[in-house]
């Protein structure tokens, strides 16, 4: 009954565990600074999410949900290079983006909420493009991240 499989498990040579060369990650000081560049990646990346948003509103929770989280995440990456006085000029329509963004994420975009998130979201679209554009705020950028946290201290 018992035959000869145990004994040939015995034996038989087993496979060894490949050894895996664990990982080495240099890390290095990484230095960012406030640039134009980095201004205009931020407005463009905002200037699309926020047209996407008009487009599909209304269409899919999921998208709306996405597109406003990303418009508003773009306003505050543009917020933190602009100084301290245009920065507060900014905040207002980020508040009103929250607002809008409430509203997306209850998921009661009843008609007259659909209509009130479109307009908002227009209208803020218009102002935000004419007024915080990188001409409008080119000579209002931060020269560093740094003065910030130190007048913070």
């Amino acid at each position: 009954m018992s035959g000869c499989e145990g004994l040939r498990k015995k034996f038989t040579r087993k496979k060894k565990a490949a050894v895996k060369m664990p990982r080495i990650y240099q890390v290095k000081k990484y230095e960012k600074k406030p640039s134009p560049e980095l201004y205009n990646k931020h407005y463009a990346y905002w200037l699309n999410w926020q047209s996407e948003l008009l487009k599909v509103l209304g269409q899919n929770r999921k998208k709306d949900t996405r597109c406003i989280e990303e418009v508003i995440s773009n306003l505050k990456d543009m917020q933190n290079i602009l100084v301290p006085e245009m920065a507060e000029k900014l905040q207002p329509h980020i508040d009103k983006m929250w607002k809008v963004r409430d509203v997306i994420v209850e998921g009661n975009l009843s008609q007259y909420n659909k209509s009130y998130v479109e307009m908002t979201v227009s209208r803020e679209y218009r102002y935000i493009r004419d007024q915080f554009s990188y001409k409008h705020v080119k000579d209002h950028l931060k020269t560093s991240f740094e003065d910030e946290s130190e007048e913070t201290k």
